[in-house]
């Protein structure tokens, strides 16, 4: 059994989707003047659910991609992407709001309201961020396959 170009196009996006679940997504830097904390997690980790549900989409795609459902292949691939969206506009939502809720707590060391070293070592500046090269894989891989979907004939040769 021969795959087509087309298959194999579906195959390397939803592919590249799934690397891109694997990659860092996420960052977390704890500091204070003892110590600097610094992490970073991937996108299965940070949001289990939909990262699971990405995965299993991704799989799913690929699967019916071999089997020549592209119909159905599509409604997967869709999904995947609008699950994307939804939680990238989640996630960039809640990071500014906990940076900007992180920046009112801690006072500035030089107000009034800072009270000498003990305040200091009480105080822990924690910052999260996206590192954005698993979204943009996650993304691409997601646009890659809709397009590979889209394209109702065979992808020609190339010459």
């Amino acid at each position: 059994m021969a795959l087509s170009r087309k298959q194999i196009a579906i195959i390397i996006g939803a592919s590249i989707l799934l690397t891109g679940l694997f990659l860092p997504a996420i960052s977390l830097n704890a500091n204070n003047l003892l110590a600097n904390i610094a992490g970073s997690s991937n996108y299965i980790q940070a949001d289990q659910t939909y990262g699971v549900i990405l995965l299993l989409l991704s799989l799913i795609v690929v699967t019916l991609a071999i089997a020549k459902r592209f119909q159905w292949a599509f409604i997967g691939a869709v999904a995947a992407l609008g699950i994307l969206v939804f939680r990238l506009v989640t996630f960039l939502s809640d990071i500014s709001k906990f940076n900007s809720l992180q920046s009112s707590i801690n006072p500035d060391p030089f107000s009034p309201e800072f009270d000498g070293f003990m305040r200091m070592t009480q105080e822990i500046t924690v910052g999260i961020s996206l590192n954005w090269i698993s979204w943009i894989a996650m993304f691409a891989g997601s646009i890659i396959t809709i397009i590979a979907l889209l394209r109702e004939d065979e992808i020609n040769e190339i010459k």
